[in-house]
């Protein structure tokens, strides 16, 4: 399954596409440590803000 990162910090606006759930978080995790808002879209529609980061690991969205 493919994840869709989205942060936003000041100006400044990044999507980053990444094939598996944990690499999403991973990448979310860092840029929200950098002062970014966060979050992940699955390609399903489901959005993920940085305090379900954990729901969105431990769902069956991991397999993709």
């Amino acid at each position: 399954m493919t994840f869709i990162v989205e942060a936003i910090k000041d100006d400044h606006r990044l999507n980053e596409i990444r094939s598996s759930a944990i690499v999403a978080v991973i990448l979310a995790r860092k840029l929200a440590e950098e002062g970014f808002a966060v979050s992940i879209c699955a390609l399903t529609g489901e959005r993920y803000s940085s305090e379900q980061f954990n729901l969105l690991l431990a769902s069956k969205s991991l397999d993709g």
